[in-house]
Formats: structure tokens, sequence, C-alpha cells
């Protein structure tokens, strides 16, 4: 007769991943600002637009500019976790590596944008349940031209 471990542990092991899905599911500041933030990397960075994504993605227009950040999504969740079972709460974290960014410029007429493209490093906030929840700071390292 096969132990109750031996049966359990590799359906454990599959739900694992489910069950962190869910939890980002129900983070609602997880899930806006990835809504707000996060370009997908399915597509190329240079086909990002301003102009486009302001107006698709529904960004609050209360500020001169927007940044973007064009990398997969588990690496801005990997900012927030100190070891395999413990996240940062409630503190500002610079993340290790830089990233492609998009940040928009808001021009002189209010609906038209300017790009403008780089690697920057970039501190995060990590919210109080342990997930990015907004962008403190930006440090540009390089300047990407088209």
């Amino acid at each position: 007769m096969a132990s109750p471990l031996r049966v359990l542990g590799p359906l454990l092991a599959l739900l694992f991943p489910l069950c962190e899905l869910l939890v980002h599911s129900q983070n609602l500041s997880w899930r806006e600002f990835m809504k707000q933030h996060h370009l997908n990397t399915n597509w190329e960075f240079s086909k990002y637009r301003c102009n486009d994504l302001m107006r698709e993605r529904g960004v609050p227009k209360d500020k001169n500019y927007h940044l973007f950040i064009y990398t997969l999504w588990q690496k801005i969740e990997h900012v927030c976790i100190r070891n395999w079972r413990d996240r940062y709460r409630n503190i500002y974290i610079w993340a290790q590596y830089p990233f492609k960014t998009l940040k928009c410029y808001r021009e002189n007429n209010k609906n038209n944008y300017k790009d403008y493209k780089s690697y920057s490093y970039i501190e995060f906030h990590c919210s109080a349940s342990g997930y990015v929840d907004s962008i403190e700071d930006m440090r540009v390292l390089e300047v990407i031209r088209r």
C-alpha cells in the first residue's frame, strides 16, 4: 500500500502554482500595478508606443509622465521575495538588475505623449501583502535608441 505522502506529494506540487495564481488574483494592488505598468514580452519592445498605451490602459492623467516595464511578470514579482517562503512587506526595494522601460511624457497637447525608452534600475514598493504595488524611483542606465 502506498503511503499517503507518496500520493499527496506530487498532487500538492501540481497544486502549488495554482494557489499562487489564486493569491495574485485576490491581490488588487498587484493586479492594478501590472495592468498599468507591465508590458508583455510577447510583443516586440520597439512596437510599443505611448499614445496607444496611455489610451488603451486607462492610465490616470494627473501625472506628467507614466512608466511601463518590459519584462516577464515573474521578474517584477520576485523583487519582493526575500527567500523561498518569505516576502518583504511595506518596504522600498531597488531591483538588482535593470529593466527595459518606456517612459511616456505628456507633451503640450494633453492627449499626446513622447516615448523615452531606456534600460533602468527601478525602486519598487512592496506592499503590506508582499507584492509590488508602486514604483518609487528610477535610475537610467542607458538610453535605447531606435
